[in-house]
């Protein structure tokens, strides 16, 4: 299953010391949702803590306690730093690939890099209530309902089907192979793979990869050759120059963080 990785709180040593992340895992949304997450700083910051955000397909509804805002986010193409200083307290859902466009009929490609305030795209719920929540449980039961009822209806889900395919087996996808598949032209496959996922074929398919290749690194024992083999890298130095440009780190460095 696609579960995408984010390097800094996995190995970061400033972040882990600074940073409090949870992933929660909910089985009752799980169709449309990775996970309900949640950021807090241990103290005041009296330093700024880079957060390296890796490109991850999936668009986020981002709640910050500490301003009182509610925004949907949007991924970038490439890794972007988010520099954490002061009072850190967030709570986010993850969406899972497509799944904005599926609920809300807005184009994912419109809000690539950027930040959208909640209330001008969600317009028959509002969420401003769980702003005056303090505790962490009940944020997310608070969540947890509005997913509920946003996805009472919601029953077909192709396109999060076709993110679980191609993450299966990258090595032998290419986007004609994948139009063929899925009953598509290459160039409707293009616009409807914008729509649903906010970037091009080609980039969806790097994406997926990546995160394949750092699952595979921080899960399995399974030697970087044959990793680079698996996720259809040329060779070894290409392997290790992809994963280097995403993360700062080299295949064998992320594997010697995290053991």
């Amino acid at each position: 299953m696609y579960y995408p990785k984010q390097i800094p709180y996995l190995l970061n040593k400033e972040f882990k010391k600074n940073i409090e992340y949870t992933e929660y895992n909910i089985k009752e949304i799980e169709n449309y949702c990775m996970c309900i997450w949640e950021m807090k700083s241990k103290r005041i910051l009296d330093k700024t803590i880079p957060n390296n955000i890796l490109p991850d397909a999936c668009i986020d509804i981002v709640i910050d306690f500490t301003n009182n805002t509610i925004c949907f986010a949007g991924f970038s193409e490439e890794t972007k730093v988010f520099q954490l200083n002061k009072k850190i307290d967030y709570m986010g859902v993850r969406l899972k690939p497509s799944i904005f466009y599926t609920l809300f009929n807005r184009e994912a490609d419109k809000i690539m890099d950027n930040e959208i305030p909640f209330n001008e795209i969600e317009k028959e719920i509002n969420l401003d209530k769980i702003l005056n929540l303090k505790k962490t449980n009940e944020r997310i039961e608070y969540l947890k309902e509005y997913l509920r009822k946003k996805t009472k209806h919601k029953k077909e889900m192709p396109f999060v089907e076709m993110v679980e395919e191609l993450y299966k087996n990258p090595k032998e996808q290419s986007v004609k192979a994948i139009a063929k598949k899925w009953g598509y032209n290459e160039r409707h496959l293009y616009r409807i793979i914008k729509i649903n996922y906010g970037v091009a074929p080609k980039v969806l398919l790097n994406i997926l990869r990546l995160h394949l290749c750092l699952t595979l690194m921080l899960e399995e024992n399974i030697d970087l050759i044959d990793i680079a083999n698996l996720c259809g890298f040329y060779d070894q130095s290409h392997f290790i120059r992809e994963i280097k440009k995403y993360t700062g780190l080299s295949p064998l460095k992320i594997i010697k963080d995290n053991q």
